[in-house]
């Protein structure tokens, strides 16, 4: 194999290495990003909840208050915010 070809070889092994996870990025949907992070919270809040000697770190309703510790605070913010719709007007007597 001479130069010339050596390079070729090499500028393709590069291209692939480029462009590998460009591809793998594509391949998950936002939805499959967001389950993913629900889940890795999940983790954590389960291995907080071990941590500090939690009663229940098994079902959903025993790690309610630690998957609420995993928020961000802009994901915290947000849930707090009043509901942008205003209620039914009430008539003034």
């Amino acid at each position: 194999m001479n130069q010339l070809e050596a390079l070729r070889v090499l500028k393709i092994a590069l291209a692939i290495l480029v462009s590998a996870p460009v591809a793998a990025q594509t391949l998950n949907t936002p939805s499959d990003r967001a389950a993913a992070k629900q889940q890795q919270r999940v983790d954590r809040a389960k291995e907080r909840c071990r941590l500090n000697h939690g009663v229940d770190c098994d079902t959903p309703e025993g790690l309610k208050e630690w998957v609420l510790q995993e928020r961000t605070r802009q994901e915290a913010v947000r849930d707090r915010r009043l509901p942008t719709q205003p209620g039914p007007a009430q008539a003034k007597p």
